[in-house]
């Protein structure tokens, strides 16, 4: 499917140069603004030495300034990959050594170039080379993606990948060229470069935060995508501010389970919120639906195709990714028409329900234990705003469940006896967790998908120290 016959940017400033396409504060952008500015700092890097496929990364959160080097890098034929800014120097020079990018692009004032040549963003109007010609099935993107557990990988999409993503995700989500989508989650995540070409396919308004009160950016804008935890701050944040401006019209939630108590009371305050099922493969979203009272995740979207063998899910389509990017190389994600997601799932009523990845299972005692359902009973305990199951070695048994949780109330020895209490009323005795734990600060906030990986090895530690 042919979405555009040029770049977005440009097509938009063609049909509406004066409309507002970008907003932060209280500056606001046209699309005549956005193109020509696009256009200018892609003729600045061609002027530093940037020419196609050349791999520039960006280790840096969100900013004005990274979506101008994410659009410019596509427009020269560059391909961008956005970095976690929480890594260490150590994780950031393992990235970077397996990577081998050709750019970095940093925030002013950082003193570190890692031995790269060091991109600025600066006016390339004085470059008589024109940037590369429309082509969008060219690599674009490259996000890594390291699913539950695992070495990381580069996922490889082109623009054609991200758009019709989008497309077929707003076939369910009304978005209009009035609304504002807010760039609510990081460009190092599919989720958050799938709000970029949500924008540039319908060339409504992309708003950026100013880095102030999250809480008030959401009042500003008609959409955004937030994981649960964002959400109930913001309600709570709406009980706390009756009298507060509330434009906030579609929320797509995803990143944790969602409990339906919570989308029940955004429903109340007229925020329709949607839940489904993505992965950096498939550019983000495969399934969605009106969030309801049933775990499921909907059905597959348009330009998207889901199959069930033996309990695990195949998925393929227009969104499917072009490979994973190693040794400077982009090799194929499989040699087979379908590609295994190792998510398992069912249909019930004519919707795909997730039972959990097949690698997170272990066994205890000789049974099947799969974390995603003991996760899902201690999310529908109220005061539970995340919880992760993970197997510890036993000399018994072999393996035996713990719970890292997130709670909205202290984890006291009375509150893990009722969250005991609650969740062996559910579950058969061999599945309810022998030890319950908070969740690490700093692994809570490392990223708005919180590793397994990470998780078991600060289990290792503590379970040393004890």
């Amino acid at each position: 499917m042919s979405f555009f016959s040029t770049w977005p940017w440009q097509s938009w400033a063609e049909k509406s140069p004066n409309d507002v396409a970008l907003r932060m504060g209280k500056q606001v952008w046209t699309w005549k603004q956005v193109s020509d500015t696009v256009d200018d700092y892609a003729k600045g890097f061609i002027a530093q030495g940037v020419q196609r496929d050349h791999v520039i990364i960006a280790p840096v959160a969100n900013s004005l300034s990274l979506l101008w080097v994410l659009l410019a890098s596509v427009r020269v034929g560059a391909r961008f990959i956005g970095l976690n800014p929480h890594f260490s120097d150590l994780e950031l020079r393992q990235h970077i050594e397996w990577l081998h990018p050709d750019f970095i692009w940093q925030e002013e004032g950082s003193s570190e170039n890692f031995n790269l040549h060091l991109l600025s963003l600066k006016s390339g109007t004085d470059v008589s080379v024109a940037p590369m010609t429309w082509q969008p099935s060219r690599p674009a993107t490259f996000t890594l993606t390291s699913g539950s557990t695992g070495l990381p990988k580069a996922v490889v999409h082109n623009v054609d990948n991200h758009l019709a993503s989008a497309f077929g995700l707003l076939t369910e989500i009304v978005f209009s060229r009035s609304d504002q989508w807010l760039l609510s989650l990081p460009l190092f995540h599919v989720s958050g470069m799938a709000i970029v070409w949500r924008w540039l396919l319908k060339g409504a308004t992309l708003v950026m935060p100013c880095g102030g009160d999250l809480m008030e950016e959401l009042d500003s804008v008609t959409h955004a995508s937030l994981v649960p935890t964002q959400l109930q701050r913001f309600l709570l944040h709406k009980q706390m501010h009756p009298n507060s401006t509330n434009r906030l019209k579609a929320v797509l939630l995803g990143g944790a389970v969602i409990p339906v108590t919570l989308t029940q009371q955004a429903e109340k305050e007229g925020i329709s919120c949607w839940c489904g099922y993505g992965m950096t493969e498939m550019a983000s979203t495969v399934t969605v639906k009106r969030a309801n009272d049933s775990s499921g995740v909907g059905q597959p979207l348009p330009l998207r195709d889901l199959l069930i063998q033996q309990g695990q899910i195949f998925v393929r389509g227009d969104t499917l990714s072009m490979g994973y990017y190693r040794n400077s190389t982009i090799f194929p994600l499989m040699e087979e028409t379908w590609f295994p997601t190792k998510d398992l799932g069912e249909w019930r009523n004519g919707e795909l329900f997730i039972l959990g990845r097949a690698d997170n299972m272990f066994i205890s005692g000789g049974e099947n234990i799969q974390p995603e359902e003991i996760e899902r009973i201690l999310m529908s305990d109220s005061s539970v705003t995340q919880a992760f199951v993970l197997p510890v070695d036993d000399w018994v048994f072999g393996q035996r469940p713990v719970a890292v949780v997130e709670t909205t109330i202290p984890l006291t020895d009375g509150f893990i006896d009722h969250l005991s209490t609650y969740i062996c009323a559910h579950l058969s005795r061999f599945k309810c967790p022998i030890a319950y734990y908070p969740l690490p600060i700093g692994i809570a906030n490392s990223g708005i998908k919180i590793s397994r990986q990470r998780l078991q090895q600060w289990l290792q530690q503590i379970s040393m120290v004890e």
